[in-house]
């Protein structure tokens, strides 16, 4: 299994959600021509071959497994294909009960139609889902870890088994208090607080109080649930919830999240959002990774190849990160009300929070972040960045001149959640706002950002020019700056080269006693210009993450996190608006996983458009080329032929043209 954590990983094992297999792949389910469903065993199949690769210790499904109820016709041979297709596991395989599996749960809010009735989940259901399947509840232990899993549908049913469910885990746990125990079940407690209203995508009342409780008393590690085909993460107490998207297909009304039209078929596939998750379980806690599988299919008609990533896994909370940061221009959490198109739900409005956009943060390997500091004054967002901090996270927040209202109070308040806040002004108005800036800054470090009118009209910019050394000078020469300022920031506009401006940045600097951290634009594009600013940005982002792992003691923030797709001015960003990873997320995420923080560069060589990066530690280089480019035509490629060769956007090995940035270092 690629490992990416250090010496401190114990094991790792895979879950999966929501293979929803029907017996018939050949027809649609429902009447729709176009429904994702059918594809379900085949999607399977891919899947099981890629934990195959991966090796992980165990497997856990958290239902779902069969898209056919006990009870119908098609049960039985739904059944029976999907042990056909996951025979094929080569590890063992522990199964959860899903609605599809053991009946719908209780569902008390709203009026049901006959048909619901019916299939909400009875004794009935469960003889014939223990018959196919595994108990409905029951417990593993691995390497002294405690693994439980739970039937989610009986909570609240008043069924004789829920009681008997409840004895059984509050026993199971205390007798194994102190113990790690990583918990599973089909439904979440919740999505987005505890306190949400009850609806048919989470645990209602009063049996979400009891799960909370029982997490909290027993300081469970993780709990893991599906259902909802859709990725959200909250921290209650001790606890990481997670719950994973679907295998098969994605849940279109969650579509309404985005900022964006859905995917294909009206969200339903909207490939990148379907997968799995790998967690890496470490002698101090765990990382949990989703892996995308894009919807790909293996078997009959449906076969499509491997894609073989061989990078290890990177993750924003691993303890070896580098210091590259990501400006979170667009907002960056938040919540809609998801409007329900049928049957349940469909009196009320559920209030669901966006957790894409850290996702791709946590698996490009990111863990600082900037944010305005109005994130700080909003109660629920401020909620999450303490969540965050506590995991690992680095909050930088900015504000133009001294903040006022409740932005103010919240940095007196709440300035603890903070790793710096970043004051923008005119270098004229330092002088009045130093003292000010002393008094409210607290113990968090204050990097002064120097606001400048651009050249064009409505145009800005910001940040001392990277060899400004005599205005950083003249800056902590003022009365009261060296009480006042801790670092200065450096804009590096997009017709800049990153790394040589990363290193005049540091150079001006160097002995006065303050850090620096450098903004790194990218370029402002225009349609017709589209496919070469893309390979300029691709480039950019490349060059400034090797500069951010090769200078760990300075901030490197990438400008934006999601392009901007209207207005005036469009920009490329590292991920789409719907928060599916671009070109530019996957370079972030491949490097981070081929380089250590600590890298050493060397000499830049250029070719023309074509550029070369050495680098003394690991060895091999960086090639930044231009256009599409034969290899052995770079400065330098035929003394390192006999490298690793590897694509930054697709993370493939020995591309025979380079068309983005490429990376060679030693086999």
């Amino acid at each position: 299994m690629p490992n990416h954590t250090g010496d401190g990983h114990l094991f790792t094992f895979a879950v999966i959600a929501d293979t929803h297999v029907t017996e018939e792949e050949a027809e649609a389910i429902g009447g729709y021509d176009v429904d994702t469903v059918k594809l379900g065993a085949a999607r399977s199949a891919y899947v099981v071959r890629e934990l195959n690769r991966l090796a992980p210790d165990f497997v856990v499904h958290l239902g779902d497994i069969t898209h056919p109820e006990p009870g119908t016709p098609a049960y039985e041979d739904s059944a029976q294909r999907f042990h056909t297709v996951y025979e094929a596991l080569e590890c063992p395989l522990y199964l959860v009960a899903g609605n599809h599996d053991i009946g719908e749960k209780a569902f008390a809010g709203e009026p049901l139609p006959p048909q619901q009735e019916q299939r909400t989940v009875n004794d009935d259901m469960i003889a014939e889902y223990e018959r196919h399947f595994q108990a409905q509840y029951y417990s593993f232990e691995h390497q002294d870890c405690l693994f439980v899993i739970i039937n989610g549908m009986i909570v609240n049913s008043g069924l004789d088994c829920e009681a008997q469910q409840r004895q059984w885990l509050e026993a199971l746990l205390a007798e194994n208090q102190g113990r790690r125990v990583f918990m599973f079940s089909h439904y979440p407690p919740y999505l987005s607080r505890p306190d949400e209203i009850g609806h048919y995508d989470a645990t209602d009342e009063p049996g979400r109080s009891w799960l909370l409780g029982v997490l909290e008393r027993h300081k469970v590690e993780a709990f893991y649930a599906g259902h909802v085909h859709n990725f959200f993460f909250n921290r209650h107490g001790a606890t990481s919830c997670y719950v994973l998207p679907s295998v098969c297909f994605l849940r279109h009304d969650y579509h309404e999240l985005f900022r964006a039209a859905p995917g294909m078929r009206q969200g339903r596939h909207d490939g990148a959002k379907l997968g799995y998750a790998v967690v890496q379980v470490r002698d101090e806690g765990h990382l949990n990774h989703i892996i995308r599988s894009h919807g790909r299919t293996h078997g009959g008609t449906y076969d499509q190849p491997m894609e073989v990533d061989p990078l290890p896994l990177v993750h924003g909370l691993a303890p070896d990160r580098g210091a590259v940061g990501l400006d979170l221009r667009q907002s960056w959490c938040d919540s809609a009300n998801i409007p329900t198109p049928w049957g349940l739900d469909v009196f009320r409005r559920k209030r669901i929070r966006n957790d894409y956009p850290l996702l791709a943060v946590w698996e490009m390997g990111v863990r600082n972040l900037r944010v305005p500091l109005d994130d700080l004054a909003d109660a629920e967002t401020r909620s999450r960045m303490a969540e965050l901090t506590a995991l690992g996270h680095r909050f930088t927040a900015f504000s133009y001149g001294l903040p006022k209202g409740a932005a103010r109070q919240a940095l007196i308040d709440h300035g603890q959640i903070l790793s710096a806040w970043e004051v923008i002004a005119p270098t004229t108005s330092a002088p009045e706002l130093l003292g000010d800036i002393a008094a409210l800054k607290g113990g968090t470090p204050v990097f002064f950002n120097a606001y400048r009118a651009g050249a064009k009209t409505f145009s800005v910019s910001h940040g001392l020019a990277a060899d400004e050394r005599g205005t950083a000078e003249a800056l902590l020469a003022l009365d009261g700056a060296r009480q006042a300022i801790d670092g200065l920031v450096f804009g590096i506009h997009w017709r800049e080269a990153p790394l040589p401006a990363m290193i005049a940045a540091r150079d001006s600097v160097a002995g006065l006693g303050v850090m620096a951290a450098v903004h790194v634009q990218f370029a402002y594009r225009r349609p017709r210009e589209q496919d070469e600013t893309e390979r300029y940005d691709a480039n950019r982002i490349a060059e400034a993450v090797i500069g951010a792992l090769a200078y760990d003691d300075m901030g490197v923030f990438l400008d934006n996190f999601t392009g901007i797709d209207r207005g005036y001015y469009f920009s490329g960003g590292l991920v789409d608006r719907l928060y599916n990873p671009a070109a530019g997320a996957h370079i972030v995420r491949h490097l981070h996983a081929a380089l250590p923080a600590g890298c050493h560069t060397g000499a830049v060589i250029e070719d023309g458009d074509d550029r070369l990066i050495e680098l003394h530690e690991p060895g091999g280089a960086l090639l930044l080329p231009a256009t599409g480019t034969d290899p052995a035509s770079l400065p330098s490629a035929p003394a390192r032929a006999q490298g690793r060769w590897i694509d930054l956007a697709s993370g493939k090995m020995a591309p025979e043209h380079l068309v983005g940035p490429t990376l060679v270092i030693p086999e």
